[in-house]
């Protein structure tokens, strides 16, 4: 689990990237990359990441237990926020919501596809049994990297997301059965080993 980070990563471009997850004194650098953002990619996320107080209070409420935070860093600039929630109605809490931020310069680099597999790949050595990705229809980025994962498109609720600006969009809501996907990969290496048996 996090005992495993930091990590070092290598995108695309060949730039070493260090994986971590979020701590307190991360508030100043979180606040300075969600205000690089384009405003386009801000309008869609659930929180005004650009209020400094919505940030310190992030770091201040850290609770691994909720949300994981892991950030991708190279120096000291943070240049990606990719968050594992637990939903807090699930009992017990195995159901978990992802959501992945880059920034605009890093974005041909593999930096959102990384991100999207490093949370995905936290969820499964955490054991939960279903994933779920809220995606605008519009980001058709990120739901090909979700579509690269396996999830599948479970419903859209038109009308759904509303931006900051209070334009309406369709929400595709994305899930991956990760049960169901432990299963396959069970099923597969036994029928691999089968003809071993000595039996």
């Amino acid at each position: 689990m996090l005992k495993n980070y930091p990590k070092e990563v290598i995108l695309k471009s060949g730039e070493k990237v260090i994986l971590r997850p979020m701590v307190k004194e991360d508030e100043k650098k979180l606040l300075e990359f969600f205000l690089r953002l384009p405003e386009e990619d801000r309008l869609f996320l659930k929180d005004d990441v650009t209020d400094p107080k919505v940030i310190k209070s992030w770091a201040e409420n850290l609770n691994y237990e909720h949300v994981i935070p892991i950030l991708a860093e190279i120096g000291d600039r943070i240049i990606g926020d990719a968050t594992l929630h637990r939903r807090s109605t699930d009992r017990p809490h195995k159901t978990g919501e992802i959501r992945i931020v880059t920034d605009k310069d890093f974005r041909r680099h593999g930096l959102g596809t990384m991100l999207a597999k490093e949370i995905y790949y936290l969820a499964l050595s955490l054991k939960f049994s279903k994933l779920i990705a809220e995606v605008i229809e519009d980001q058709h980025t990120v739901l090909k990297a979700c579509e690269s994962l396996g999830f599948r498109h479970e419903t859209i609720l038109k009308n759904q997301a509303i931006d900051l600006k209070g334009k309406k969009h369709n929400l595709i809501v994305m899930t991956e059965d990760v049960d169901a996907l432990w299963k396959s990969i069970e099923d597969l290496i036994h029928k691999d080993t089968a003809h071993y048996s000595r039996g």
